[in-house]
């Protein structure tokens, strides 16, 4: 054996039976890998539809909310009269909006002594929300540090956070929302709106490559 190993013959053989198993065990080892790697972006794919779905499905159940910020915190605030003041007297809403129009009002997030909680306004009815986002307009002449937006997800806000920094880099023109939508307008005045998680992201994505 130790002769045969010491010819030359012989130890090319063994070297090319060798190499073979080894470049066939690699392609298999990498047949696997690509099976695997298929899988896993299939699995991707899916987490992201149901995260976009579940997000939809979230926003849908804020669609007859808004969100209210910067309304200085009073001690002992009877919250619903306060916002009853602002949607009837400060946004002049036409028909007023009275408490049986108001499902729920409260403040969320935690105690801050240099900045006040968000309101969050549920109204009974969609029409009745409509009618307030319609007027909220009228807020900015009467209270400069108050402010009326639709309520969105925590995907969906930092999306619209993201794209008003956009719009102070001048790589948009504009940016609100509608209905839950991120509403974008480019340079050249053209608009375009992001439904999912999914269009926010590719529209974000096309505005900064532009």
């Amino acid at each position: 054996l130790t002769s045969a190993l010491q010819d030359t013959q012989v130890r090319a053989c063994l070297s090319d039976d060798v190499g073979e198993s080894f470049r066939q065990e690699l392609i298999s080892l990498k047949a696997e890998l690509k099976k695997k790697d298929s899988v896993i972006e299939h699995l991707d794919r899916r987490i992201e539809s149901l995260e976009s779905q579940n997000d939809a499905l979230e926003q849908y159940t804020r669609r007859n909310s808004i969100r209210v910020t910067g309304l200085p915190e009073v001690e002992h605030e009877n919250i619903l009269d306060r916002t009853l003041k602002i949607v009837n007297e400060d946004l002049e809403v036409n028909p007023p909006i009275s408490i049986m129009d108001i499902d729920r009002v409260h403040r969320v997030g935690t105690r801050n002594p240099d900045r006040p909680r968000s309101v969050i306004v549920k109204f009974s009815t969609y029409r009745a929300r409509q009618s307030v986002m319609k007027m909220k307009k009228n807020i900015k002449g009467r209270l400069l540090s108050t402010f009326l937006n639709e309520d969105l997800t925590k995907e969906r806000s930092t999306f619209l956070y993201k794209a008003r920094q956009m719009k102070r880099q001048k790589q948009i023109t504009e940016c609100w929302t509608h209905d839950g939508a991120i509403v974008f307008k480019d340079n050249n005045g053209k608009i375009h709106s992001g439904r999912t998680l999914w269009d926010c992201e590719n529209l974000l994505a096309s505005f900064v490559k532009s």
